[in-house]
């Protein structure tokens, strides 16, 4: 099995990665690839047998590499259309580092959008090592991200659609850029006018890790008890509900010894 261009080209081994299905009939990141106020979110749509239209929606490819950069590439073609320097440094909005545009509603106190938690942004051996994306189902959805690093931190961050002042989307020279990042020419259709947004996920407590070894998963569930979310396994399981786009933490509470930190 061999491993896509893109990948072998990027400085740095794969640290974690994951799959994201952007599901029809109206696929939300297709939307992002142009200016916001000229796109309809609905791409054309494929015949079915049965004469319907239809549409599958797209793929992409979600990767975060060992210097902590963050990459989204689409499916088959792994071309890259999305891409955040340094994601694991838990910065407060990311932004395309393709893009100019500098987000005038960062907080304050950040600092080039990065907040810092009680740690320092180069530690060490630190990296994400896993990685999930999700867009559960409901009127006006969005696709949230969520990355775990090795020292048990969680990072949550929800999409938006950006619309620039101007209705126009600037980008910087594809050379400087490319020199920074060691991303390719601009020609490829990005996603110019996404956004992340950072969700604080403060009442819940880390995993604490021994020895450096990390046992927190996350499982996306859609239906439990009409409720959708994902469950994130380890010394302190807790369930994270989705609520009218809003994350709410329970901790699971164990009356007897648990027999399984995981769910199956």
């Amino acid at each position: 099995m061999t491993s896509p261009a893109s990948f072998e080209s990027t400085k740095g081994s794969v640290s974690s990665c994951t799959l994201y299905h952007d599901k029809g009939p109206e696929p939300w990141l297709r939307k992002t690839s142009t200016d916001a106020w000229l796109s309809t979110g609905v791409g054309e749509a494929i015949d079915g047998t049965d004469g319907a239209a239809q549409d599958h929606g797209d793929i992409y490819c979600v990767v975060c590499f060992d210097n902590g950069n963050l990459e989204i590439f689409d499916v088959p073609n792994f071309n890259c259309v999305f891409s955040v320097g340094n994601f694991m440094s838990g910065k407060s909005h990311l932004v395309d580092a393709l893009m100019k545009e500098v987000l005038k509603d960062s907080k304050k106190g950040d600092r080039d959008g990065v907040i810092i938690q009680g740690r320092k942004e180069n530690v060490p051996d630190m990296k994400v090592v896993e990685l999930a994306m999700q867009r559960w189902s409901g009127q006006h959805s969005r696709p949230f991200l969520f990355g775990i690093l090795s020292d048990g931190t969680i990072l949550c961050y929800h999409a938006y659609l950006y619309e620039s002042p101007d209705g126009t989307s600037k980008v910087e020279d594809s050379a400087s850029a490319g020199g920074s990042i060691g991303l390719g020419t601009t020609n490829i259709s990005r996603l110019r006018n996404l956004r992340f947004v950072r969700v604080s996920l403060d009442a819940y407590a880390r995993e604490e890790t021994s020895n450096g070894s990390l046992h927190q998963q996350i499982t996306i569930f859609k239906n439990i008890g009409s409720y959708q979310g994902f469950f994130l396994s380890g010394s302190r399981p807790a369930w994270v509900m989705v609520l009218r786009e809003r994350l709410r933490v329970h901790p699971q509470v164990w009356t007897n010894p648990p027999l399984c930190n995981h769910i199956h």
